[in-house]
């Protein structure tokens, strides 16, 4: 059945479009490519992607790195740190929001302990050795504009586990420095992240 657009007919000219487009013009989303990807085959403390400045050159704009991890840490989670450019110094800031369940609660993450400020964490969502086994967390790191150098750094993460440690976590961030990024380093802070662990790097347009 042809569709009439509104936009583009009147009684008088009556123009008819067999597209549900209806003579607009076409959405087209942002391009989404995978850029790089890790499997871990053994433990290691921490995944680094490096080389950033050559997606800057093709035109991304921002990156997303997506996980399924689980950390050799004895206990039933443990946190991730998320650092730009090998920095380590007191220049990240954070805020959580996170639901367990039965509660929820939020945080100012540098508040509690002055050592979480060397990175973005990932706050209780990526299971340990104590956790039912084969569970992993699932985690969606967002960096915007990470390639601009008039503005901090903007970071924002979903991620969560099931079952022994159940937590569902949203995380702002942002690094406190204007360098275009030119490296991403994900560390286990307790301990190392196990063989099946998954990092994926992607970029969008």
């Amino acid at each position: 059945m042809a569709i009439k657009s509104f936009t583009r007919s009147t009684i008088e000219n009556n123009i008819f479009y067999r597209s549900m487009l209806a003579g607009n013009e076409a959405f087209s989303p942002s391009d989404e490519d995978i850029l790089a990807e890790e499997v871990l085959t053994g433990s290691q403390a921490s995944v680094t992607f490096s080389s950033l400045g050559d997606y800057a050159t093709a035109g991304y704009q921002h990156l997303q790195i997506r996980t399924t991890a689980r950390s050799d840490r004895a206990d039933t989670n443990s946190r991730l740190f998320l650092r730009f450019n090998s920095d380590s110094g007191a220049n990240y800031f954070s805020h959580e929001l996170v639901g367990t369940g039965s509660s929820v609660f939020s945080a100012y993450i540098n508040s509690y302990d002055g050592s979480y400020n060397t990175g973005i964490v990932n706050i209780h969502t990526t299971p340990a050795s104590s956790a039912a086994t084969n569970v992993f967390g699932a985690c969606v790191y967002d960096i915007l504009d990470p390639f601009e150098t008039t503005k901090y750094t903007t970071t924002r993460f979903f991620g969560g586990q099931a079952q022994s440690h159940n937590r569902v976590a949203l995380v702002s961030g942002t690094w406190a420095n204007t360098d275009a990024l030119t490296s991403i380093t994900i560390t286990d802070i307790h301990g190392n992240l196990i063989s099946g662990s998954r990092f994926t790097l992607i970029g969008l347009k």
